[in-house]
């Protein structure tokens, strides 16, 4: 994989970009960096009825502090799902809350893929 250093970048920049689809309600924008297995039961409107739900709860984004990175969960059951993944973390500040941001990464064939994005709160 990339080193870390590197790879935060690219997390910062698919966390942007997400960030980003999330306030136009682009879902094609959206899902464009997960590989197509990780999205299959997650279609256009339940994307949509997510964005309206988390913008009603959070409010909208104003800034991230970066915390660090955990290790990705391993799938005993498909130890090749995400391959090396990293999770990266950080403390959003929203409108109304603010909530802890994850975006999970692995790279397969030379490219780095999402395979998490959620909020904790």
């Amino acid at each position: 994989m990339n080193s870390k250093g590197s790879t935060q970048k690219i997390a910062e920049q698919y966390l942007d970009e997400m960030l980003d689809a999330e306030e136009t309600v682009d879902y094609q924008s959206w899902t464009k960096r997960f590989e197509k297995q990780d999205i299959a039961n997650f279609g256009e409107s339940r994307f949509k009825k997510d964005m309206y739900l988390i913008r009603e709860d959070l409010g909208e984004y104003r800034s991230r502090e970066f915390l660090g990175l955990l290790k990705g969960f391993k799938d005993v059951d498909h130890v090749d799902k995400h391959p090396g993944c990293i999770r990266y973390v950080w403390r959003g500040n929203f409108e109304r809350n603010e909530t802890i941001i994850v975006v999970g990464v692995h790279e397969r064939d030379g490219v780095l893929y999402v395979n998490e994005f959620s909020y904790r709160h």
